[in-house]
């Protein structure tokens, strides 16, 4: 199977997940990795509005139950980015996007997490975690030449 097909199959679960609506499926089925990216991120801002309201309303399963179903879009997105093959560093059209995207959602959750009251913020934290150690693999890709973090000093004059 190619890289597109396995992509592209990826990114559709990843929509399926985020309940997009009829035209963004339209989209995702026919466009290009980068675009079907935009329309998870997209679905995905939706989801958060939702995860923030249901916590409003102290509906904390359901809140929990839509961040998972988040989570899982964003992990299937960024399968989808990295089962294409492509050099994120030099093309980094989606995974730019997505670590974008995915920086500003996890402030969001920070937020959210700190207004939960104590007892119900152990699967916010479970989900957080797992959507950081997502954004910390974009970073990565986007920069695969950082220095290592071991022992490094500062170049001199």
């Amino acid at each position: 199977m190619t890289h597109t097909l396995i992509a592209a199959r990826a990114v559709a679960v990843a929509a399926l997940l985020c309940m997009i609506t009829p035209t963004a499926a339209q989209a995702v089925q026919g466009g290009d990795i980068v675009q079907q990216t935009r329309v998870v991120i997209k679905q995905g801002e939706e989801q958060l509005a939702q995860v923030r309201q249901q916590v409003r309303q102290e509906n904390y399963s359901e809140a929990v139950r839509v961040l998972t179903q988040y989570r899982d879009a964003i992990k299937s997105a960024h399968a989808a980015l990295k089962a294409t093959g492509r050099n994120a560093e030099k093309k980094p059209g989606g995974f730019k996007n997505l670590q974008i995207h995915l920086r500003h959602s996890i402030r969001q959750l920070d937020q959210l997490i700190l207004s939960l009251p104590p007892d119900e913020r152990a699967p916010f934290d479970q989900v957080r975690k797992e959507l950081d150690s997502v954004d910390k693999e974009l970073i990565d890709a986007l920069f695969p030449r950082q220095p290592s973090k071991k022992g490094d000093t500062k170049p001199g004059p």
